[in-house]
């Protein structure tokens, strides 16, 4: 689903905010206020704008935007800028219930206390004026890597090794966490993401992460563009990434705040200690960590844990499954219908021979999607390369009821007409696999030496195993015959008929050595 049909459905059915739904989908309020403008216009339900074709969607998403309201009291913003700046501490709040007052004298309509927040931010970043930030409970999250490292030493060679450290905090409340990790890889980011989650209880509704290059792709000077992979991870857990400007650290002064306390309290105590792996390291910071949100705040009156519970009730739930890190490939569907992914080998419909498709591997799964649609689903194979997992319904009419050159019947006929011993060793191996299909190559070894050797010599080899309980292999009935033929060679120069050898004693001394005994050695007095 578009951006624009996905905005449309979101607030016909409810439950979001504007402003919450523009930071899940990722566009502006502008555009998620058009889209509310046009569904109270058209009474539209999500019935029908779920069978709304994406074009018409896009046309309504994109609709010029209307001029401006002059029924709305307008704010002098450069005078409010400049009011802040004199008295720092004064809030925004009374501004704008002060905006209220006057809109209703003048007999207008007042803003809305996000359109005044948005319209002092404005005119303060023109005019290099900070503004006090409002942070609403549960509404956002901040994260950062900790610029100081911790380190790991290794108990055999004594060599240190790096510790990143990643830190996560609530504005609201001050409540924070923070992990280590030995890299600071896409795979770590997320991990660290939804331990935070677990931790806290919830999700907030919008993360605000650096500019950094697991958060963000730079698609120009000053342009931003959010991770693919970050980006559906905050789908999968129904929240909106709002990154911080670049270069303006302002933005997130509460998350620098929280990373230089850990910084101060846990990584630098830490380099006085010594740790020996990841997991010591975390259950160190995990304790100090919980001592400083559990400490009491002297501004607040509270500890971070107290002021937490404030903020529960409005955090987004979590979902039923954690996320699954997913690597994208796009390989070409071969004539096999088959895609290689990772030397193995995955089925697809055999209509997408010659395509190319978009496949995505979890940890635990392989998904083949073809225009967005999922074609084909396999667990991922693993440990030997080049297996391959095939689903009948993908395979065409004449591959599905061709009959297997390989079968049960088959071998042994083909063991029956070298003789009999070799039927009977044939469906001795047949019978010792739990899977009969995992026996078919070694029967096809075993009655290959019918060809590479001769028939009668596999019968004769056949015939000893025949005798006993054992199950034969390829391997012990190559070097039975080997035997066999070096008996022959032997029967043949006592002047013996082949294979009368074991029938009776042989004498081979006549073309057996002598070995002199001890006395022949000997020196003599």
């Amino acid at each position: 689903m578009s951006k624009r049909k996905r905005v449309l459905v979101m607030l016909a059915r409810g439950g979001h905010s504007q402003a919450d739904v523009a930071a899940i989908v990722g566009c502006s309020k502008r555009d998620v206020s058009e889209c509310a403008r046009f569904l109270r216009e058209s009474g539209m339900g999500v019935d029908e704008l779920e069978a709304m074709s994406e074009a018409d969607a896009a046309a309504i998403f994109a609709a010029p935007p209307r001029g401006r309201d002059e029924s709305h009291l307008q704010v002098d913003a450069p005078a409010l800028v400049e009011r802040k700046s004199r008295s720092p501490r004064l809030p925004l709040k009374l501004m704008w219930a002060e905006h209220c007052e006057a809109a209703s004298a003048a007999g207008k309509v007042p803003y809305s206390y996000s359109q005044f927040c948005e319209i002092f931010s404005e005119e303060a970043k023109r005019s290099g004026a900070s503004a006090h930030f409002v942070h609403e409970p549960g509404q956002k999250a901040y994260v950062d890597w900790a610029g100081d490292v911790a380190w790991l030493t290794d108990r055999v060679t004594g060599r240190r090794t790096k510790v990143y450290v990643l830190v996560i905090c609530l504005p609201r409340s001050g409540w924070m966490w923070a992990g280590g990790y030995a890299d600071m890889s896409m795979r770590s980011w997320l991990d660290g993401h939804m331990r935070a989650f677990e931790a806290i209880g919830g999700v907030p509704h919008v993360l605000v992460p650096d500019n950094c290059a697991t958060a963000t792709d730079r698609a120009g000077a000053g342009v931003t563009k959010i991770n693919d992979t970050y980006r559906r991870f905050a789908e999968h857990y129904g929240c909106g990434i709002l990154p911080a400007r670049v270069r303006r650290p302002r933005d997130k002064s509460l998350a620098e705040g929280t990373v230089n306390i850990v910084e101060q309290w846990a990584i630098a105590p830490s380099h006085e200690l010594c740790f020996r792996d990841l997991g010591e390291f975390d259950d160190y910071l995990a304790d100090r960590v919980d001592w400083l949100n559990a400490r009491e705040m002297p501004d607040h009156g509270a500890s971070r844990d107290e002021r937490l519970l404030e903020e529960l009730p409005h955090l987004l739930p979590l979902p039923p499954s954690r996320y699954e890190m997913c690597d994208w490939y796009r390989p070409k569907v071969a004539p096999d219908y088959h895609v290689r992914v990772g030397y193995m080998h995955y089925s697809v419909p055999y209509g997408l021979v010659g395509r190319t498709v978009d496949v995505g591997v979890t940890d635990s799964v392989v998904r083949v999607m073809d225009g967005g649609e999922v074609v084909a689903e396999h667990p991922r194979l693993r440990g030997r390369r080049g297996q391959y997992s095939t689903d009948e319904s993908h395979m065409p009419p004449e591959h599905r009821d061709a009959r297997s050159p390989w079968s049960r019947e088959r071998f042994e006929s083909w063991a029956d007409r070298v003789g009999p011993a070799t039927g009977e060793c044939i469906r001795r191996v047949l019978a010792s696999r739990p899977v009969v299909e995992q026996a078919f190559v070694p029967c096809r070894n075993i009655l290959g030496l019918s060809k590479s050797r001769s028939p009668e010599l596999l019968e004769r080899a056949c015939a000893r195993f025949a005798a006993g309980p054992a199950v034969p292999s390829y391997t012990a009935l190559k070097d039975t015959i080997a035997a066999i033929r070096a008996e022959d060679a032997e029967a043949r120069l006592a002047g013996a008929a082949p294979g009368d050898v074991g029938r009776g004693v042989v004498d081979r001394a006549k073309s057996a050595g002598r070995t002199r005994g001890a006395d022949a050695w000997k020196r003599g007095e």
